[in-house]
């Protein structure tokens, strides 16, 4: 399980951009998943626009370089976190001039495949990496691999503007909102509690084509394991796919919260404790329990000697600071915590953060 999803709790350190909040919620999907009580609605805010300072979000020490460094860095991997890489490049230039970078990303499922015999390949991914794939990747690449989360990625699901639903319940048990508690499966519309013309009409799934780590993360919220004839169709991007759910009326989909603003597809709150409903353009959703969150990681290879090679530990050491998160906030993501960077330190071999 993603440590984004045990830890929902956290303090939100933020995210760099606007975010508005301005939705209504209905109660009826959430009293599908059993709980008593009427959830308390709130009223339907005015849009907001929320612009967080960088001195409240990132926890992160401040970057200070010991030396100049040189080399040529690789990034490979994350679609959604190759204009994040290209930032990252472009800072890390300012402050090391003699480092060339090279972007190369396809996808987070074609990353580990990418590591090339120079040691200085970062694989980017827009989900967590398990313990057992690292082992196995490391085999195939016959190198040792760390994997390090850089920040998270808020979801939502969406789905067509005039579909009735305002929010989901999550059910603990599952990890999952689309999971009711009296172990019914959702296959209908009217499963969630829609009446009208939509109630008989079954769930049209839309996916991320599987190359790309949003792949497992939506199969994951939206339940498809424990929900085998659910309808299905694939799409080769975030924005394809939320085209399509404006297009068609009985889609839903999971994509990054940032994707999500489009007047054609509406945002759904998600119920997490049968008394709080919480929407993703909330800016504090995660504070708030939010629970649709993915880790962002990158991978990174030991030398022969079990080290990092100098350019990619300093550029590691970059983007665990201050400088680093802060680049991160602008791209549009929430950035980690005090507590985050300590156990990415650990995982790296490091006693203290530069």
């Amino acid at each position: 399980m993603s440590r984004a999803l045990k830890n929902t709790s956290r303090s939100l350190t933020g995210v760099f951009l606007f975010l508005a909040f301005a939705i209504g919620f209905s109660t009826r999907a959430l009293c599908q998943d059993g709980t008593s009580g009427s959830p308390r609605v709130p009223e339907p805010s005015k849009t907001e626009a929320i612009l967080l300072s960088v001195d409240a979000l990132s926890q992160a020490a401040a970057y200070a370089p010991d030396k100049p460094i040189a080399g040529r860095l690789e990034f490979v991997g994350s679609t959604l976190m190759q204009s994040l890489a290209t930032m990252w490049a472009e800072d890390f230039a300012k402050i090391h001039p003699e480092v060339s970078s090279k972007i190369d990303c396809q996808g987070s499922e074609e990353s580990f495949k990418k590591f090339s015999d120079a040691s200085a390949t970062i694989a980017l991914l827009s989900r967590e990496v398990t313990p057992e794939e690292l082992t196995q990747w490391s085999k195939d690449v016959k190198k040792n691999l760390i994997a390090i989360d850089v920040g998270y990625d808020i979801l939502s699901i969406i789905v067509h503007k005039d579909n009735p639903l305002r929010a989901l319940a999550w059910n603990p048990k599952t990890n999952s909102p689309m999971s009711l508690s009296n172990d019914k499966t959702i296959e209908k519309w009217g499963d969630l509690g829609i009446d009208g013309p939509l109630s008989d009409k079954p769930l049209t799934h839309v996916l991320i084509v599987p190359s790309h780590g949003l792949r497992s993360v939506a199969e994951r919220f939206l339940n498809l394991k424990d929900r085998p004839k659910a309808i299905t169709i694939e799409k080769e991007n975030q924005l394809d796919i939320v085209d399509a759910v404006a297009a068609t009326p009985e889609a839903i989909a999971v994509v990054s919260a940032n994707r999500a603003m489009a007047d054609s597809v509406r945002a759904l709150a998600i119920g997490v404790d049968g008394q709080r409903i919480v929407s993703p353009r909330n800016s504090q959703a995660v504070n708030l329990g939010y629970p649709l969150l993915r880790n962002l990681n990158a991978v990174v290879a030991l030398d022969d000697n079990g080290k990092l090679p100098p350019v990619v530990e300093e550029w590691a050491r970059f983007i665990l600071s201050r400088a680093g998160q802060e680049t991160l906030i602008k791209d549009g993501f929430v950035p980690l915590d005090r507590s985050d960077i300590a156990v990415q330190q650990d995982r790296l071999g490091w006693e203290t953060l530069k």
